[in-house]
């Protein structure tokens, strides 16, 4: 699925808002990588050296915004592990995906797969902090917003190798 979110590093998760009518919006900014190489302190090993990737003050926001999510699943992306179940399609950081541990979660726990008239898809969506799962009826609406980003939230420190 390609979308502005494959023309960047990382995208850092600031926000999400889940409606009544289903809509569900995250918003993200973008994580920039550093130019000069750091090394990394892990408790009393080096590590690196490595590119800071940070938000700064050009980096972009967007939302992306699942307009009828049946369900969904949201988790601190510290705690993610390989999902035997999964299979996604191509992508970097927005997936669709034709099946996982979570849709057969949903689908056994919900009544999701038997009331829900007509069909849906799912959806992955990666980024720094947080790792989310969807089943919507529409695939997600990325838009690029005429947005800085907060400077002021504090965020994990993220490096990249390459």
């Amino acid at each position: 699925m390609q979308t502005v979110l494959d023309s960047a590093h990382a995208w850092f998760f600031e926000s999400a808002s889940h409606g009544l009518s289903g809509e569900l919006s995250i918003r993200l900014v973008e994580g920039i990588k550093g130019t000069d190489r750091q090394f990394v302190d892990v408790g009393e090993t080096k590590l690196g050296p490595y590119f800071p990737v940070q938000v700064e003050s050009r980096s972009r926001c967007v939302q992306v915004t699942f307009q009828k999510a049946l369900a969904f699943f949201a988790y601190d992306e510290s705690y993610d592990t390989a999902d035997p179940e999964l299979k996604k399609d191509a992508g970097r950081f927005l997936f669709g995906a034709e099946s996982s541990s979570f849709r057969k979660f949903a689908e056994a726990r919900t009544s999701v797969a038997q009331l829900h008239q007509g069909p849906y898809q799912e959806f992955l969506l990666c980024c720094e902090e947080r790792v989310f799962h969807i089943l919507s009826v529409n695939a997600p609406e990325v838009v690029l917003l005429q947005e800085r980003p907060n400077l002021t939230v504090e965020r994990t420190n993220t490096w990249s190798a390459s």
